[in-house]
């Protein structure tokens, strides 16, 4: 890898870290009609990167987010850590899938939505095969409204996602 890709990669990183930060500030939880549900703005950094440099940059990405932030929230050792990692999974790997099914005719904002969709169902997919959370069977009655909220949420993120593309693309490409 250059260095130069290198140095990219981490301010993508850091950009998803401080998104996310930003997205717990100004929109917590307690904001959002459905326990649980956020806006996912991070994903706008990890839907570039698929376009830009493919699925594994995206997931590599995005997976070493969800890890810098369990060291930094202090989470590393709760349920959070492998619920954000299914979610993060899932959710490169759906947008990949769309991305190559679709032949590439589907938008950022579609992407997205498809993202967030997946981001859900990768973290009630950790929940349903593992029997390490057998108290939290309970989640699975706020699934709907969190699959409906993941529809406008991918929107915002996708619209996001395509006013900063084009930066991205130029950046990536001049490496």
């Amino acid at each position: 890898m250059k260095t130069k890709q290198l140095v990219l990669m981490s301010i993508l990183i850091a950009l998803s870290i401080v998104l996310n930060w930003m997205e717990n500030v100004f929109f917590p939880w307690t904001v959002l009609p459905v326990p649980g549900a956020k806006l996912g703005l991070a994903n706008a950094v990890f839907l570039i990167l698929l376009l830009v440099d493919g699925w594994v940059t995206a997931l590599t990405v995005s997976v070493l987010r969800v890890i810098i932030l369990a060291l930094i929230t202090g989470t590393l050792v709760t349920v959070m850590l492998p619920l954000s990692l299914g979610g993060a999974v899932v959710s490169v790997l759906l947008m990949q899938l769309v991305w190559l099914v679709t032949r590439k005719q589907v938008s950022l904002i579609g992407l997205s939505m498809v993202g967030a969709v997946g981001h859900n169902l990768g973290q009630f997919a950790v929940l349903s095969f593992t029997n390490l959370f057998p108290g939290l069977s309970g989640l699975f009655y706020i699934l709907p409204g969190l699959l409906l909220l993941s529809i406008p949420a991918g929107m915002i993120t996708g619209w996001i996602a395509k006013q900063i593309y084009p930066v991205i693309k130029r950046e990536w490409e001049g490496l």
